[in-house]
């Protein structure tokens, strides 16, 4: 349910991997929005009825990408797959999204219906500063919910990508936010610790968030914080914005194959846009 639209005067709609493929719709309210929602759940009886058939996601994206009824610069698309498409190439497709700055995410059962490539879901969400949950069962719903409650908090002011292996630190050095000098605000943190579904290479993934100073230290896990939802943890913590803050993360797998964990942190205050990774 979306309760309004905040930042964004559009809002749509879409179900895919139906036999007849749907048509995008958009709405300028989110009661319209909810009411079309909750009229179309998910329907198995309109799907493909088979384990082989790949997704048509990027079919409908491509739609997206080329109406000509909403502007796309900014635009976020939250997309929940339980079947993979089939395309190994999607460059095109990226190389659109990131010119005109729109941003995906996207939750990724880690039990297919169907499909068999699930790396250019990862692909698509980390070449545009996105971030990609791969989770089942109460998980991945989980996972969608703190995924789409970014919507309260649409400013992304930290999009950063590491490629570790073994165990080790990663410290983001002391930050400011964009809140106003004076004020606190709720800002939101986003992990993910693997590109692909959670396996056992993976041991543990703790952090702290603390004031520059060292007089407030928030840390995960802990006793009531939300837990890892498949490859992913949130948190929605207030800021002040007239201090710094340390981000401190200590990660452990078993292997020395690398493994990338992504950093995000959004807020309700405007930061121009930041940095995509390199893509070529």
């Amino acid at each position: 349910m979306i309760y309004s639209l905040y930042t964004y005067k559009t809002i749509a709609r879409v179900r895919f991997d139906t036999k007849k493929e749907e048509e995008i719709e958009y709405h300028s309210y989110a009661k319209s929005f909810n009411a079309s929602l909750y009229s179309h759940p998910p329907n198995p009886s309109l799907g493909y009825g088979n384990k082989t058939t790949g997704s048509n996601l990027y079919n409908v994206l491509k739609k997206f990408l080329n109406n000509k009824k909403v502007s796309l610069c900014g635009a976020q698309v939250f997309i929940a797959v339980k079947r993979y498409p089939d395309e190994s190439d999607i460059s095109d497709i990226i190389t659109q999204l990131r010119s005109n700055r729109v941003m995906v995410y996207i939750v990724v059962d880690s039990i297919p219906s169907g499909g068999s490539n699930s790396a250019t879901l990862y692909d698509m969400s980390f070449q545009t500063n996105g971030y990609c949950v791969f989770a089942t069962g109460n998980d991945l719903t989980k996972g969608f919910g703190w995924m789409t409650a970014s919507l309260l908090h649409p400013y992304q002011f930290l999009a950063q990508n590491f490629v570790v292996s073994g165990s080790g630190r990663i410290e983001i050095p002391a930050f400011k936010n964009p809140i106003q000098e004076g004020q606190s605000e709720l800002v939101r943190f986003a992990t993910t610790v693997q590109n692909h579904t959670l396996d056992n290479s993976f041991v543990s993934m703790n952090y702290t968030i603390a004031k520059a100073d060292g007089s407030f230290v928030y840390k995960f896990p802990g006793r009531y914080v939300s837990p890892l939802y498949g490859t992913a943890q949130s948190v929605v913590m207030f800021l002040n914005g007239s201090l710094l803050y340390k981000w401190t993360i200590d990660y452990h797998y078993n292997t020395d194959a690398p493994q990338i964990i992504q950093l995000r942190i959004y807020s309700p205050y405007y930061h121009d846009f930041l940095p995509l990774p390199y893509f070529k």
